[in-house]
């Protein structure tokens, strides 16, 4: 099958921390000197909570991010892109044991997929399997056979053969989260808010694309949100849900097809 939209948009996940490693600008405040003093009728303002990164450069703040995403047990991805001149919009709950279930549409055709026990399982609607046929070269004919014989049925994937994308690629945290060489250009931004945390801007170009990081600035420095602005594919995307449990059960077996069953 043609996973080129799906590995598009595990791309843009895979590139949200580990890519965007540089040096960001420094913030700092200037300390009220000894002579200030403030009105005995004012209302003192709120305290400025501590600047967790305090002296990091950009590199380094997304380098905590990259880290503090692969220790985790479980979390949410949920956004959207653009890919091949389509609308591609995803919503996965992901396991670090590999486990993982949501589903996506492309062009406005859906899927929900399933990987369980090393197994992956894909259900389409009747647009998605009409998509895929004609993207495969299948004739309208085939098209329609395999459209029919999928109806209300999961698919079960070949099994991995050792290459990248042998895996449903939402399914691997720490692949996801692995380790760039390449670094591209980054700094510090406004603090903001991510659904209601408080989290710190990093930004940086790779060519036509601007890339723009949120990373939680209270408690762990969990990525946030990934946006990409310019380029083939932007988009953006949430994290969200750390740690909360993820449970995965595999299709009923006669709800099954095989693709070992499927021949040509």
């Amino acid at each position: 099958m043609n996973k080129r939209t799906l590995l598009a948009a595990a791309a843009l996940s895979m590139t949200a921390v580990t890519t965007l490693t540089a040096c960001g600008d420094d913030k700092k405040t200037d300390d009220k000197g000894a002579g200030d003093s403030v009105s005995a009728s004012a209302t003192p303002s709120p305290a400025k909570p501590a600047d967790p990164f305090k002296g990091l450069t950009g590199s380094q703040i997304s380098e905590k991010a990259r880290v503090a995403m692969t220790k985790l047990d479980s979390f949410k991805v949920k956004g959207g892109m653009t890919t091949d001149g389509k609308q591609m919009t995803f919503d996965f709950a992901v396991a670090k044991k590999g486990d993982c279930q949501g589903t996506f549409t492309v062009g406005g055709a859906a899927a929900d997929v399933r990987q369980a026990g090393g197994a992956t399982y894909m259900k389409g609607d009747e647009k998605f399997w009409q998509q895929m046929g004609g993207e495969e070269g299948s004739s309208a004919e085939e098209t329609k056979a395999l459209t029919e014989l999928l109806k209300g049925r999961w698919l079960k994937m070949p099994s991995g053969k050792g290459q990248a994308d042998d895996q449903f690629p939402f399914c691997d945290i720490d692949t996801m989260f692995e380790k760039d060489k390449d670094e591209a250009r980054l700094t510090r931004g406004a603090d903001t808010q991510v659904n209601g945390t408080s989290a710190v801007t990093l930004t940086g170009k790779d060519g036509a694309e601007t890339q723009t990081l949120l990373v939680a600035a209270e408690g762990e420095p969990y990525a946030l949100r990934m946006a990409v602005k310019g380029g083939k594919e932007p988009g953006s995307f949430d994290f969200l849900a750390f740690n909360e449990p993820v449970t995965v059960t595999a299709p009923p077996a006669g709800e099954v097809m095989d693709t070992s069953k499927l021949g040509g």
